[in-house]
């Protein structure tokens, strides 16, 4: 018998669909297509599930009648052998007696019974052989149908990554492309002031200089930058007598503003436990 019949996938399609369903918390949903297409194998897979349990049913019902129908005919003809053993034997007579017609004809009938309810098992347990052979193949093709799911939802997973980095790209280059033809409008603007300084002339009276070639003395000596002027002379040290609850950090927040430079004040006081400072001990702030 020919059958196709999904059997055993069922439970398995909707493990994966619980799984699907809580990969899908973490990561974004896969396209609607891909979904639509699963969800209708799922409802395929399981309409043939249920024809394959109903299938089964039946045919387990069959074997049942079946072995019910073996033993009642056994039983018959037990008793039939036991009645035609139990008649008694006639004494020879000239002419032989008529044979009990009513008994054979009942056995015969019974025996006919017999055999055709073994043809029937043997027909029941072929089409047993065959599901089962049916049932492990559709165990296999569930395994690779459960292989190509995973490889489908990595593949989702892999569009989805590069989906979104794409779309945090897009944005960068606008702005470098941005940031390029800025630099290239300031550096021609750059270039046109340089033009203009280099051709125009001092006017009468005015202090500007007069614009010189490079290259010349009068120019090399122009161009050299004036003195550095000196340094101004370092802030002189200021001094802080420690009070009650006072800590490097809040002294550090008091004279700069943060407490991120109380590493300054503990190495400008050699000898100062920063765990534990002494009450009108005096120190030096740099």
């Amino acid at each position: 018998m020919n059958r196709s019949i999904r059997f055993g996938v069922l439970p398995v399609a909707l493990a994966l669909a619980v799984t699907m369903r809580a990969d899908d918390k973490a990561a974004p949903a896969p396209p609607p297509d891909a979904q639509a297409s699963l969800r209708a194998d799922n409802k395929q897979l399981s309409d043939e599930l249920a024809a394959a349990w109903k299938e089964s049913a039946d045919l387990k019902s069959k074997v049942d009648q079946l072995t019910a129908d073996y033993a009642t005919l056994s039983q018959q003809l037990d008793a039939a052998k036991a009645q035609i053993a139990a008649k008694p034997e006639v004494a020879p007579a000239p002419a032989a007696p008529a044979p009990d017609t009513a008994a054979t004809g009942q056995l015969a009938d019974v025996q006919d019974k017999l055999a055709t309810s073994l043809r029937s098992f043997t027909v029941v347990q072929d089409e047993n052989s065959q599901l089962q052979a049916s049932l492990d193949k559709l165990t296999s093709d569930n395994a690779s149908i459960g292989q190509q799911l995973d490889a489908a939802k990595a593949s989702i997973a892999t569009l989805q990554v590069q989906a979104a980095l794409t779309s945090q790209i897009d944005p960068l280059r606008n702005e470098l492309r941005q940031a390029q033809d800025e630099n290239s409008r300031l550096a021609a603007e750059n270039e046109m002031l340089k033009t203009r300084l280099a051709v125009q002339a001092p006017g009468p009276g005015s202090a500007r200089p007069i614009p010189m070639r490079p290259g010349t003395p009068q120019a090399v000596s122009a161009a050299q930058p004036p003195p550095p002027a000196p340094a101004p002379p370092p802030p002189a040290a200021k001094t802080y007598v420690v009070a009650e609850g006072d800590t490097l950090t809040k002294i550090s927040r008091k004279f700069y503003g943060t407490s991120s430079r109380w590493d300054d004040i503990l190495k400008a006081n050699h000898g100062v436990n920063e765990n534990s400072l002494v009450v009108g001990s005096t120190l030096t702030i740099p």
